[in-house]
């Protein structure tokens, strides 16, 4: 399988790395907190099979660069608002991972006539969407690499990444009202997001459903790719 690799010059000269492969409707894949496109390595073979795949490392991940000081999902959303313009691109479908889903909501908030069809695996607007357990081992990453940030530059590129957990994404319930694009909210049974808040998702977003995969957890589309390419497809292709 044959890919194109290529970077966008964001407007502060960062560097965002995104591989384009197969035919057809763009579908653009974003991973999650700390990770890379590679994370969708057993579901891109199968999606190019229907669809021009763009898997993005997203600003401050991976091969991409943050010229920035700061990293937020705004940010984020402007350099695939960038990417679709660079490739010549007006709408798309859109699959989110965790932080993934979270960077496809704060984009479908800022640009919604660009995105056909939305699936949001494992995401959370809020901090509180996440299990307590969890949370709390984010705010102790949060105080370590703020320690060592003053000496650290990776420390200082990790305090980014985490802060971005630690705070709502700057979605509203309002804002989940107004998304216009079918969506599907999809979630392993013991995932570390609230199984509560992922159906407060989709009961806000006007044209969504809602599917719970038993058995996984956070990372099924790793564990488990048959399932998950099999209802992504599903999703996607359904007239």
């Amino acid at each position: 399988m044959e890919k194109q690799k290529k970077l966008l010059i964001a407007v502060d000269n960062s560097f965002i790395y995104y591989e384009i492969s197969g035919t057809g409707f763009p579908l653009f894949l974003l991973h999650g907190n700390g990770g890379s496109g590679k994370y969708f390595e057993k579901q891109v073979p199968e999606f190019s099979r229907h669809f021009t795949v763009f898997t993005i490392d997203s600003r401050g991940h991976a091969r991409s660069t943050n010229n920035s000081n700061i990293l937020s999902f705004d940010q984020m959303a402007e350099d695939i608002y960038l990417i679709m313009q660079q490739e010549h691109i007006t709408q798309a479908n859109i699959v989110g991972f965790s932080d993934g889903a979270n960077l496809a909501m704060v984009f479908a908030k800022k640009h919604p006539e660009m995105v056909h069809r939305l699936v949001l695996n494992a995401g959370n607007t809020e901090v509180e969407g996440v299990h307590l357990p969890i949370r709390l081992i984010t705010s102790i990453q949060s105080i370590f690499f703020k320690l060592f940030a003053l000496f650290s530059k990776k420390a200082q590129r990790q305090l980014l990444l985490t802060r971005l957990m630690t705070h709502d994404i700057g979605v509203s319930r309002s804002d989940l009202r107004k998304l216009t694009a079918k969506t599907l909210v999809i979630v392993g049974k013991y995932d570390i997001i609230k199984r509560s808040h992922s159906i407060y998702l989709a009961k806000n977003i006007p044209n969504a459903s809602f599917v719970l995969i038993p058995k996984q957890g956070h990372s099924f589309a790793k564990k488990d790719p048959k399932t998950f390419n099999r209802e992504i497809l599903k999703f996607l292709q359904e007239k």
